[in-house]
């Protein structure tokens, strides 16, 4: 009964044993897997800090990129908004210059109708002409009565004569010569009767020769006149006149009394002869042939002057027209520029504030990382001591303890390196959003360049359409002083 008690309390020995060594397998495996979950640790460190430098040049890079598109871009837009800063200024000195040119014209059109005024002498040359020739009318009105008064007048010394002869023929009846002479417009009463006397057929006979001699010239009546106060002195003898020669020189004198009634012409008039009428004559058909040429060089200056009106007329509206279209392609032009300007400064602005979120993102970004790398130096430096710690002190007395200090070790482990994966994917996208940023970047770069080449092309054909269109000016203004230069100097010598 002794012996037994004793066998069964040497059987839990070996038992413990087992379990010792178990325990011993277990802790050993449970070392072995600490140690690998360390070096797992050590090699996601050494990879975390190769993603942080990796992530933090990619940035640096990404950053020192964007800054040298930004200065680019500036530099570009400085480059292309003075570019057209001295394109709008040549545009507007061009505009001043055009107006210029126009005013110019209009000054030359005013010119042009001025001497086209001066031209008028020509008018008062053809009064002058006829005026001359209303003289001429008037001379010949005048004349032509004098004429028929004239032939008259010799008709009436015809009779004058007739009566004289007959007084001649019958000088013994005083009653019929009275009789006759009462016939005659006579001034004062007649004579007493005359007595027969054979002396006033002597006499009378040259008194009577005279009057017809002196009413035959009908170039002046001061001849007649004349030749009638010959023929009363002629009348007068040195002896006294009988009654029947006072008689008879009552009747001549009243034959010189009939020239008083002819036509006198009003102050300012004269007679002239036939042959200064015909001087006359001669010299108004030189003067109408002389009218009708400068006439006809009238109607021919006229002509030209209104031909190389409607000309310089078309010209006028051709540039005209082309200036309004070269004023509309430079408002279009300007409206372009501005919404050009516009669109670069909002370009301008986003980039600016895309700068600014990039610039306060990198910042984050090291911020974080400078914050994960102080993290992981005291967790580092954690492990450390707990390692040294747990190399000084002893395992856990318990395999619990221990499974627990392996299971939190694990879950610490995978904990970081989610963390970690969390952070790689997270800067991953970070990086492609800055590449997609700096994509977008250089599209509009590209966009802006385009427009700018755009733009010049047009300024260039604009200034080539500004470049023909004072050719062409500069061409009508010399055609239009050929065309008018060579033709007033005959104008004018013409009117003097």
């Amino acid at each position: 009964m002794a012996a037994a008690p004793a066998a069964l309390a040497l059987d839990p020995q070996p038992q413990e044993e087992q379990k010792d060594a178990s325990e011993s397998s277990e802790l050993s495996r449970l070392r072995a897997e600490l140690a690998g979950a360390l070096a797992e640790m050590e090699t996601m460190k050494a990879v975390a800090e190769v993603s942080e430098s990796t992530k933090a040049e990619a940035v640096a890079a990404v950053q020192r990129q964007c800054q040298e598109e930004v200065a680019s871009l500036q530099a570009i837009l400085k480059d292309s908004i003075s570019s057209y800063e001295t394109q709008i200024a040549a545009l507007k000195q061009e505009r001043q210059q055009q107006q210029q040119d126009s005013e110019e014209k209009e000054r030359e059109l005013g010119h042009l109708k001025q001497l086209l005024a001066r031209a008028h002498p020509l008018d008062s040359l053809e009064k002058q002409m006829e005026k001359a020739h209303e003289d001429s009318e008037k001379l010949r009105e005048i004349v032509l009565p004098m004429e028929q008064e004239i032939a008259e007048l010799k008709v009436k010394l015809l009779r004058a004569e007739e009566l004289i002869q007959e007084i001649q023929r019958r000088p013994r009846q005083p009653a019929s010569l009275h009789g006759s002479t009462e016939l005659l417009p006579l001034s004062r009463n007649p004579s007493p009767p005359l007595e027969p006397s054979e002396e006033p057929s002597g006499d009378a006979g040259p008194a009577a020769e005279a009057f017809a001699h002196n009413c035959d010239d009908s170039a002046s009546i001061s001849s007649f006149s004349l030749g009638g106060a010959a023929g009363s002195v002629s009348l007068r003898g040195p002896q006294g006149l009988s009654p029947e020669q006072e008689e008879t020189a009552s009747l001549v004198s009243t034959g010189t009394l009939v020239p008083e009634g002819i036509y006198l012409p009003p102050p300012g008039y004269q007679l002239v002869p036939d042959s200064q009428w015909e001087q006359l004559q001669v010299e108004g058909r030189q003067l109408q042939k002389e009218l009708e040429s400068v006439r006809r060089e009238r109607d021919e200056l006229q002509e030209g002057l209104s031909r190389s009106n409607e000309d310089c007329a078309k010209q006028m509206q051709v540039l005209l027209a082309q200036v309004q279209n070269s004023e509309q392609l430079l408002r279009t032009l300007q409206g372009i520029v501005s919404q050009a300007q516009e669109r670069v400064q909002r370009q301008m602005a986003e980039l600016a504030t895309s700068h600014k979120c990039l610039s306060q993102e990198v910042k984050r970004l090291n911020e974080e990382n400078r914050g994960l790398r102080a993290e992981q130096l005291p967790s580092s430096a954690l492990q450390g001591s707990e390692q040294q710690e747990d190399q000084d002190e002893a395992l856990p007395s318990s395999i619990q303890e221990l499974h627990q200090l392996v299971r939190h070790t694990r879950q610490q482990a995978r904990a970081r390196q989610q963390a970690q994966e969390h952070e790689a994917e997270r800067l991953r996208i970070e990086i492609v959003k800055l590449r997609e940023a700096l994509d977008e970047e250089t599209a509009a770069k590209a966009s802006l360049e385009g427009q700018l080449r755009v733009q010049r092309e047009e300024t260039d054909v604009l200034e080539a359409s500004l470049c023909s269109l004072r050719i062409e000016t500069e061409r009508v203004q010399q055609e239009h002083h050929k065309v008018s230069g060579p033709r007033w100097p005959g104008l004018t010598n013409t009117v003097w």
